[in-house]
């Protein structure tokens, strides 16, 4: 009896084929879409990512700015003047010149403690540095006995490269309904009702402009005598 033994090729199914070169490219087309839109989307995100990386320490900045003049503030001490006396809660705007506030607090939060509550003179002012052209945020600070000031005045830089520096009060003896901001205040016992702070970065190659402002409510309204 005679065998016959099938080949190989006679096993595939008839009308069998591989992908036609139209499909290939279709694909190789559609993946290289899909690609080119995730390395899209990563682009954006990292370049967001970065922008705020950079804007970070400036946001930081200006929290503790804020944030600090708004426990200072809740804390007013406003002592007994003599005639002569400097004024106990001040501001003061120049144009392209300086901003300048002064007010006596019992918690001085820089250099002094919570615990200690011991009163201070503080003074937030603007200047400029004539060697590197840059504007400065300085903060002043001297401790008090009852009206009298203690030591030596302190100082420490708290911001750089400030392009703004500007505050407006709200008048004490203003309309509750219609508070008008002013850019000067000189009180020798009554402090306004409330701080709007506004602090000004310049934009550079890195980084674009930035500009951070809050309201400070100052809950303080009378005399405290200690």
């Amino acid at each position: 009896m005679t065998i016959y033994m099938n080949s190989v090729g006679d096993n595939k199914p008839a009308g069998c084929k591989g992908f036609t070169l139209i499909e290939i490219l279709l694909a190789m087309l559609i993946t290289s879409i899909l690609i080119l839109g995730v390395n899209t989307a990563y682009r954006q995100a990292h370049l967001i990512w970065s922008n705020a990386e950079l804007k970070r320490p400036i946001y930081h900045t200006a929290r503790l700015i804020t944030e600090t003049l708004r426990q200072e503030l809740s804390c007013l001490y406003i002592p007994p003047m003599n005639e002569g006396e400097d004024n106990v809660f001040e501001l003061i705007y120049f144009p392209n010149e300086k901003t300048e506030l002064t007010f006596y607090t019992l918690t001085p939060l820089w250099k002094g403690s919570l615990e200690s509550s011991r009163a201070a003179k503080v003074r937030y002012k603007i200047t400029r540095d004539a060697d590197k052209e840059e504007i400065l945020l300085e903060r002043f600070e001297q401790y008090c006995g009852g009206e009298k000031k203690i030591g030596r005045e302190s100082s420490d830089v708290f911001a750089v490269g400030l392009s703004d520096f500007r505050i407006w009060i709200i008048d004490p003896n203003s309309s509750p309904q219609h508070p008008s901001w002013q850019e000067s205040y000189h009180s020798k016992d009554t402090p306004p009702k409330a701080l709007k702070v506004s602090l000004k970065w310049g934009g550079s190659r890195q980084v674009s402009g930035v500009v951070f402002q809050t309201v400070l409510p100052v809950p303080c309204r009378g005399s405290l005598v200690p």
